[in-house]
């Protein structure tokens, strides 16, 4: 099964707008860099919300 991304988890459960999304992705296709870091730089997650969101990541990745 493939990895869930990030940034489909977070949009998924309301801590990101489909247009912040967009934006980081392009800027990910730009300049590279993890989504997730592109994200709080952009102001639009904080990193607690990273590093949470990187745990339900993880636990999907090994529940599949």
């Amino acid at each position: 099964m493939a990895r869930p991304l990030l940034g489909e988890i977070l949009l998924e459960n309301g801590e990101i707008t489909q247009e912040q999304l967009e934006k980081a992705v392009e800027v990910q296709k730009k300049e590279g860099g993890l989504i997730g870091i592109i994200l709080v730089s952009q102001g639009a997650i904080t990193e607690q919300t990273l590093v949470k969101y990187l745990a339900v990541q993880a636990e999907r990745v090994t529940s599949s």
